[in-house]
């Protein structure tokens, strides 16, 4: 999806994430890994956003 984002939009979105990037596939199979295999996750939301929620 980013692919198809303009670079001055992209530049954009980065500059208002703390963590100054966007997350990377491999950081969203993790967490999915963890929800998975955690029997004490309870089903609340786990956000992956860099920070830009703090």
């Amino acid at each position: 999806m980013a692919e198809a984002m303009p670079d001055k939009v992209l530049d954009k979105l980065r500059a208002q994430i703390p963590a100054g990037r966007l997350g990377d596939p491999e950081e969203v199979a993790h967490a999915a890994q963890f929800i998975f295999e955690n029997d004490y996750f309870n089903g609340r939301i786990l956000e992956l956003d860099g920070g830009l929620r703090l």
